[in-house]
Protein backbone atom coordinates (compact mmCIF):
# COMPACT_ATOMS: atom_id res chain seq x y z
CA UNK A 1 0.00 0.00 0.00
CA UNK A 2 1.49 3.54 -0.74
CA UNK A 3 2.27 5.75 1.84
CA UNK A 4 0.30 8.70 2.09
CA UNK A 5 1.44 11.97 3.90
CA UNK A 6 -1.68 12.92 6.16
CA UNK A 7 -2.68 15.95 8.19
CA UNK A 8 -4.53 15.68 10.86
CA UNK A 9 -6.66 18.74 12.13
CA UNK A 10 -8.02 18.06 15.92
CA UNK A 11 -7.80 19.94 18.91
CA UNK A 12 -7.91 16.91 21.13
CA UNK A 13 -4.51 15.89 21.41
CA UNK A 14 -4.84 12.56 22.67
CA UNK A 15 -7.57 11.85 19.68
CA UNK A 16 -4.91 12.77 17.32
CA UNK A 17 -2.72 10.95 18.60
CA UNK A 18 -4.79 7.44 18.77
CA UNK A 19 -5.55 8.45 14.96
CA UNK A 20 -1.94 8.62 14.35
CA UNK A 21 -1.39 5.50 15.72
CA UNK A 22 -4.14 3.91 13.48
CA UNK A 23 -2.96 6.10 10.41
CA UNK A 24 0.98 4.04 10.97
CA UNK A 25 -0.93 0.78 11.02
CA UNK A 26 -2.22 1.39 7.90
CA UNK A 27 1.01 2.49 6.66
CA UNK A 28 0.41 5.90 6.19
CA UNK A 29 2.51 8.65 7.31
CA UNK A 30 1.07 11.33 9.69
CA UNK A 31 3.65 14.03 8.99
CA UNK A 32 2.07 16.75 11.40
CA UNK A 33 -0.96 16.85 14.14
CA UNK A 34 -2.66 20.70 14.21
CA UNK A 35 -5.65 21.87 16.71
CA UNK A 36 -6.60 24.79 14.77
CA UNK A 37 -7.32 25.88 11.04
CA UNK A 38 -5.34 28.79 11.13
CA UNK A 39 -1.79 26.27 11.83
CA UNK A 40 -3.20 24.44 9.29
CA UNK A 41 -3.55 26.84 6.61
CA UNK A 42 -0.14 27.91 7.55
CA UNK A 43 1.73 24.26 7.39
CA UNK A 44 -0.14 23.37 3.79
CA UNK A 45 3.14 25.64 2.43
CA UNK A 46 5.47 23.68 3.61
CA UNK A 47 4.13 19.81 3.93
CA UNK A 48 3.86 17.61 1.52
CA UNK A 49 0.40 16.46 1.91
CA UNK A 50 -1.50 13.81 0.23
CA UNK A 51 -4.86 13.77 2.71
CA UNK A 52 -6.07 15.83 5.39
CA UNK A 53 -8.01 14.52 8.23
CA UNK A 54 -10.65 17.48 9.84
CA UNK A 55 -12.09 17.44 12.82
CA UNK A 56 -15.59 20.21 12.57
CA UNK A 57 -15.03 21.82 16.11
CA UNK A 58 -11.97 23.16 16.51
CA UNK A 59 -9.77 25.40 18.51
CA UNK A 60 -9.14 28.96 17.36
CA UNK A 61 -11.80 31.09 15.23
CA UNK A 62 -12.27 28.74 12.37
CA UNK A 63 -14.13 25.92 12.62
CA UNK A 64 -13.10 22.53 10.23
CA UNK A 65 -16.05 23.61 7.38
CA UNK A 66 -14.74 27.11 6.95
CA UNK A 67 -10.99 25.86 6.76
CA UNK A 68 -11.67 23.21 4.85
CA UNK A 69 -13.37 25.58 2.32
CA UNK A 70 -10.46 27.52 2.18
CA UNK A 71 -8.36 24.61 1.51
CA UNK A 72 -10.49 23.55 -1.35
CA UNK A 73 -10.05 26.92 -2.88
CA UNK A 74 -6.53 27.51 -2.90
CA UNK A 75 -5.13 23.60 -2.67
CA UNK A 76 -6.03 20.35 -4.57
CA UNK A 77 -5.72 18.00 -1.39
CA UNK A 78 -8.70 15.65 -0.37
CA UNK A 79 -10.12 16.44 3.27
CA UNK A 80 -11.87 13.70 5.60
CA UNK A 81 -14.35 15.18 7.97
CA UNK A 82 -13.77 13.50 11.27
CA UNK A 83 -16.17 14.62 13.98
CA UNK A 84 -18.36 13.24 16.84
CA UNK A 85 -21.47 15.38 15.57
CA UNK A 86 -23.26 12.78 13.15
CA UNK A 87 -26.42 14.88 13.31
CA UNK A 88 -28.18 16.14 9.95
CA UNK A 89 -27.71 19.82 9.89
CA UNK A 90 -23.70 19.11 10.64
CA UNK A 91 -23.91 16.68 8.01
CA UNK A 92 -25.40 19.35 5.51
CA UNK A 93 -23.31 21.88 6.13
CA UNK A 94 -20.29 20.11 6.07
CA UNK A 95 -21.07 19.26 2.49
CA UNK A 96 -20.93 22.45 1.12
CA UNK A 97 -16.76 22.02 1.25
CA UNK A 98 -17.40 19.25 -0.71
CA UNK A 99 -15.23 16.76 1.61
CA UNK A 100 -14.02 13.06 0.16
CA UNK A 101 -15.49 12.06 3.61
CA UNK A 102 -17.09 11.96 6.90
CA UNK A 103 -15.93 9.68 9.99
CA UNK A 104 -18.06 9.82 13.22
CA UNK A 105 -15.62 9.55 16.02
CA UNK A 106 -14.82 7.63 18.35
CA UNK A 107 -12.24 5.83 16.14
CA UNK A 108 -11.39 2.72 17.33
CA UNK A 109 -9.54 0.80 14.89
CA UNK A 110 -8.32 0.74 11.42
CA UNK A 111 -11.14 -0.72 9.54
CA UNK A 112 -13.09 2.84 11.10
CA UNK A 113 -10.69 4.61 8.45
CA UNK A 114 -9.16 2.49 5.57
CA UNK A 115 -12.24 1.97 3.56
CA UNK A 116 -13.55 6.36 3.81
CA UNK A 117 -9.63 7.35 2.80
CA UNK A 118 -8.79 4.45 0.33
CA UNK A 119 -12.23 5.43 -1.45
CA UNK A 120 -11.17 8.98 -0.92
CA UNK A 121 -7.76 9.13 -2.66
CA UNK A 122 -9.50 6.64 -5.40
CA UNK A 123 -12.29 9.38 -5.90
CA UNK A 124 -9.46 12.70 -5.70
CA UNK A 125 -7.37 10.52 -8.91
CA UNK A 126 -10.53 10.08 -10.67
CA UNK A 127 -11.45 14.00 -10.50
CA UNK A 128 -7.45 15.18 -11.44
CA UNK A 129 -7.80 13.38 -14.48
CA UNK A 130 -11.32 14.27 -15.45
CA UNK A 131 -9.83 17.65 -14.57
CA UNK A 132 -6.80 16.97 -16.85
CA UNK A 133 -9.11 15.80 -19.68
CA UNK A 134 -10.93 19.21 -19.42
CA UNK A 135 -8.06 21.05 -19.98
CA UNK A 136 -7.14 18.78 -22.85
CA UNK A 137 -10.66 19.15 -24.44
CA UNK A 138 -10.62 22.65 -23.92
CA UNK A 139 -7.45 23.32 -26.08
CA UNK A 140 -8.45 20.70 -28.84
CA UNK A 141 -11.34 23.22 -28.82
CA UNK A 142 -8.99 26.31 -29.18
CA UNK A 143 -7.34 24.31 -31.86
CA UNK A 144 -10.23 23.31 -34.65
CA UNK A 145 -11.77 26.41 -34.16
CA UNK A 146 -12.80 26.63 -38.06
CA UNK A 147 -11.63 30.09 -40.13
CA UNK A 148 -15.76 30.77 -41.06
CA UNK A 149 -14.17 33.64 -43.51
CA UNK A 150 -13.85 30.19 -45.91
CA UNK A 151 -17.09 27.93 -44.57
CA UNK A 152 -20.43 27.86 -46.04
CA UNK A 153 -23.49 29.62 -43.81
CA UNK A 154 -24.62 26.18 -43.17
CA UNK A 155 -21.31 24.17 -42.06
CA UNK A 156 -21.15 27.03 -39.59
CA UNK A 157 -24.37 26.32 -38.06
CA UNK A 158 -23.71 22.83 -38.00
CA UNK A 159 -20.43 23.90 -36.44
CA UNK A 160 -21.92 25.99 -33.65
CA UNK A 161 -24.60 23.70 -33.00
CA UNK A 162 -21.71 21.02 -32.60
CA UNK A 163 -23.82 18.53 -35.17
CA UNK A 164 -20.86 18.00 -36.97
CA UNK A 165 -19.49 16.59 -34.16
CA UNK A 166 -22.24 14.28 -32.71
CA UNK A 167 -24.02 13.08 -35.42
CA UNK A 168 -23.17 10.57 -37.36
CA UNK A 169 -25.25 10.17 -40.34
CA UNK A 170 -24.55 14.33 -41.45
CA UNK A 171 -22.78 14.18 -44.79
CA UNK A 172 -19.36 15.83 -43.96
CA UNK A 173 -18.47 18.76 -46.09
CA UNK A 174 -15.31 17.98 -48.14
CA UNK A 175 -13.67 20.85 -47.56
CA UNK A 176 -12.80 19.92 -44.09
CA UNK A 177 -11.08 16.64 -45.42
CA UNK A 178 -7.27 16.49 -45.83
CA UNK A 179 -4.99 14.68 -48.04
CA UNK A 180 -1.80 12.90 -46.47
CA UNK A 181 0.27 10.62 -48.84
CA UNK A 182 -2.65 9.24 -51.12
CA UNK A 183 -4.83 8.89 -47.77
CA UNK A 184 -7.54 10.86 -46.77
CA UNK A 185 -9.08 12.55 -42.97
CA UNK A 186 -11.78 14.42 -42.45
CA UNK A 187 -10.67 16.35 -39.53
CA UNK A 188 -14.32 16.52 -37.81
CA UNK A 189 -14.87 12.94 -38.86
CA UNK A 190 -11.42 12.15 -36.47
CA UNK A 191 -12.00 14.84 -33.98
CA UNK A 192 -15.48 14.45 -33.35
CA UNK A 193 -13.74 11.40 -30.97
CA UNK A 194 -12.89 14.38 -28.48
CA UNK A 195 -15.42 16.08 -28.81
CA UNK A 196 -16.42 15.10 -24.87
CA UNK A 197 -13.80 15.31 -22.10
CA UNK A 198 -14.51 12.37 -20.57
CA UNK A 199 -13.39 10.40 -23.59
CA UNK A 200 -9.91 11.85 -22.82
CA UNK A 201 -10.28 10.16 -19.34
CA UNK A 202 -11.05 6.72 -20.57
CA UNK A 203 -7.77 7.36 -23.18
CA UNK A 204 -6.05 8.25 -19.61
CA UNK A 205 -7.92 5.31 -17.80
CA UNK A 206 -6.78 2.76 -20.82
CA UNK A 207 -3.28 3.72 -20.87
CA UNK A 208 -2.57 1.58 -17.88
CA UNK A 209 -4.15 -1.34 -18.31
CA UNK A 210 -7.03 -2.74 -20.43
CA UNK A 211 -10.73 -2.00 -18.66
CA UNK A 212 -14.36 -3.40 -18.88
CA UNK A 213 -17.39 -1.63 -19.49
CA UNK A 214 -18.40 -1.47 -15.87
CA UNK A 215 -14.65 -0.16 -14.45
CA UNK A 216 -14.43 2.55 -17.09
CA UNK A 217 -18.38 3.46 -16.14
CA UNK A 218 -17.20 3.53 -12.62
CA UNK A 219 -14.19 5.46 -13.57
CA UNK A 220 -15.49 8.66 -15.09
CA UNK A 221 -18.84 8.51 -12.84
CA UNK A 222 -21.53 8.09 -15.77
CA UNK A 223 -24.03 5.56 -16.60
CA UNK A 224 -23.71 2.19 -18.54
CA UNK A 225 -25.39 3.97 -21.71
CA UNK A 226 -23.24 6.73 -21.80
CA UNK A 227 -19.75 4.80 -21.18
CA UNK A 228 -20.98 2.61 -24.16
CA UNK A 229 -21.57 6.00 -26.11
CA UNK A 230 -18.04 7.21 -24.83
CA UNK A 231 -16.78 4.10 -26.26
CA UNK A 232 -18.41 3.50 -29.21
CA UNK A 233 -17.45 6.90 -30.31
CA UNK A 234 -13.39 5.92 -29.80
CA UNK A 235 -13.87 2.45 -31.42
CA UNK A 236 -15.15 4.25 -34.29
CA UNK A 237 -12.23 6.13 -34.63
CA UNK A 238 -9.63 3.50 -34.32
CA UNK A 239 -8.47 4.78 -31.07
CA UNK A 240 -9.33 2.04 -29.28
CA UNK A 241 -10.43 -1.71 -29.42
CA UNK A 242 -12.62 -4.60 -27.83
CA UNK A 243 -12.21 -8.08 -27.66
CA UNK A 244 -14.02 -10.68 -25.63
CA UNK A 245 -12.25 -12.62 -22.69
CA UNK A 246 -15.03 -15.41 -21.30
CA UNK A 247 -18.33 -13.77 -20.37
CA UNK A 248 -16.35 -10.07 -20.59
CA UNK A 249 -15.40 -7.50 -23.14
CA UNK A 250 -12.42 -5.60 -22.49
CA UNK A 251 -10.91 -2.10 -23.87
CA UNK A 252 -7.76 -0.79 -24.55
CA UNK A 253 -5.58 1.20 -26.90
CA UNK A 254 -5.39 0.50 -30.47
CA UNK A 255 -1.56 1.72 -30.63
CA UNK A 256 -0.93 0.38 -33.85
CA UNK A 257 -3.86 2.83 -34.97
CA UNK A 258 -2.79 5.71 -32.67
CA UNK A 259 0.65 5.40 -34.28
CA UNK A 260 -1.01 5.51 -37.47
CA UNK A 261 -2.72 9.06 -36.67
CA UNK A 262 0.45 10.76 -35.22
CA UNK A 263 1.77 9.76 -37.94
CA UNK A 264 -0.49 11.42 -40.55
CA UNK A 265 -1.24 14.32 -38.75
CA UNK A 266 2.65 14.89 -38.30
CA UNK A 267 3.04 15.16 -41.85
CA UNK A 268 -0.27 17.54 -42.50
CA UNK A 269 1.63 19.73 -40.32
CA UNK A 270 4.61 19.28 -41.97
CA UNK A 271 2.90 20.09 -45.72
CA UNK A 272 1.25 23.04 -44.20
CA UNK A 273 4.59 24.41 -42.78
CA UNK A 274 6.61 23.95 -46.03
Amino acid sequence: MAQLNVMIVEDELITAEAIAVLLKKLNYNPIAIVPSGEEALSKIEILNLDLILMDIILAGTMDGIETAKIINRDYNIPIIFITAYGDKKTLDRAKLSEPYGYIVKPITSEDDLLPTIELAMYNHQVKNKLKKGNEKFEQIKQLIQPDKAILSSQVISNLENATYLENQNEEIDPMLEIEVFDSKINLIDWLKSFSNPERFLILELLKSQPLKLDEIQMSIGKSQSTSSHHIKKLERTGLIKGWKDGKYIYYSLNMSKIMEFVYLWENWIKKLSS
